[in-house]
């Protein structure tokens, strides 16, 4: 009844050996480049939720020029969906 569970941890254990584990200061460099990709693409997304999000009021505030960039992004948008759904001949 033991036996599968033993055999499942000293597979596990052997694979663990032939793993290769970073030294300290590769893990603490990848973890710096983790570190800052997150923190930009925070900045990156933050940066593009405000704008929509000012777009979108003026547009439900009905701003005519507001109206017309919503308008031209959202025909972009299917534009990109069309041409990329279709195959490649």
């Amino acid at each position: 009844m033991l036996a599968p569970a033993r055999t499942y941890f000293r597979e596990t254990f052997g694979e663990l050996r032939k793993v290769h584990w970073p030294t300290w200061p590769e893990a603490r460099s990848l973890t710096v480049i983790v570190l800052a990709v997150m923190v930009a693409m925070a900045l990156f997304l933050g940066v593009f939720d405000f704008l929509f999000g000012e777009l979108m009021i003026r547009v439900l505030r009905l701003e005519a020029v507001f109206i017309a960039v919503a308008v031209v992004i959202a025909l972009s948008i299917v534009v990109l969906v069309v041409f990329a759904g279709r195959e490649r001949r």
